[in-house]
C-alpha cells in the first residue's frame, strides 16, 4: 500500500475528482441516494463548505467535508464546524484511511479557523460502522430527523480530539 495523502479541495481538478468519487460512492453515502441528491450535495460542499479528499498514488480513496459554522445559525457559529460527510472506499475501510482522514481534517480545521472550539459530527443513525468511529473520539448528543432518515449527532472539544488523535497515532 502506498502512503495516503489528504488535502483540502482547492482547484477545479480537485473539485471534479471529489465530484466524481461522491458520484461513484453516493450508494454509500445512503442507499436512496440519488444522482440529483449528490450533485446538490457536492454544490453545497464546494460553495458553502470545504471537501477533504484521500488519496493513495492519486487515486481518490475517501472523502470528507465539514462546514465552518452550521447552516441552521447561518454559518455564523464560527466557533463550531461541522463535519457531516465521510465516506471510504469499502477496500479501505478499517485501514488508516479514516484515521488519518480525519486528523488531517481535525488539524485543518484548527489551523484554518482557529476560533473553532467544539466540532460536530452527524452520521445516520443506522450506520453501524461510522457511529462506531465517531463515537471513539466524541460523545453523542441526541439524534434528529435528517432528509434521509434518523441522524445521530455528536460534539466534542476540538482540543480534545487533537490530543486523542496523537495518542491514536502513538501507535
Amino acid at each position: 500500500m502506498t502512503a495516503l495523502q489528504c488535502a483540502v479541495c482547492a482547484t477545479d481538478d480537485d473539485f471534479a475528482q471529489a465530484s466524481l468519487f461522491l458520484l461513484e460512492h453516493m450508494r454509500d453515502v445512503h442507499p436512496s441516494f440519488s444522482v440529483l441528491d449528490t450533485v446538490t450535495l457536492a454544490y453545497q460542499y464546494i460553495t458553502e463548505g470545504s471537501i477533504v479528499l484521500v488519496r493513495e498514488g492519486g487515486e481518490a480513496v475517501g472523502l470528507g467535508a465539514y462546514y465552518h459554522g452550521t447552516r441552521e445559525q447561518a454559518f455564523n457559529d464560527k466557533d463550531v464546524a461541522l463535519i457531516d460527510l465521510a465516506l471510504a472506499v469499502r477496500s479501505h475501510r478499517g485501514t488508516r484511511v479514516f484515521l488519518d482522514g480525519f486528523g488531517f481534517t481535525i488539524r485543518s480545521i484548527a489551523e484554518r479557523h482557529p476560533e473553532v472550539r467544539e466540532v460536530r459530527l452527524t452520521a445516520q443513525s443506522d450506520n453501524k460502522y461510522l457511529n462506531r468511529l465517531y463515537a471513539k473520539f466524541v460523545r453523542p448528543y441526541g439524534v434528529r430527523d435528517g432528509a434521509l432518515g434518523k441522524e445521530t449527532l455528536y460534539a466534542g472539544d476540538i482540543e480534545h480530539i487533537l490530543s486523542m488523535l496523537c495518542k491514536w497515532n502513538r501507535v
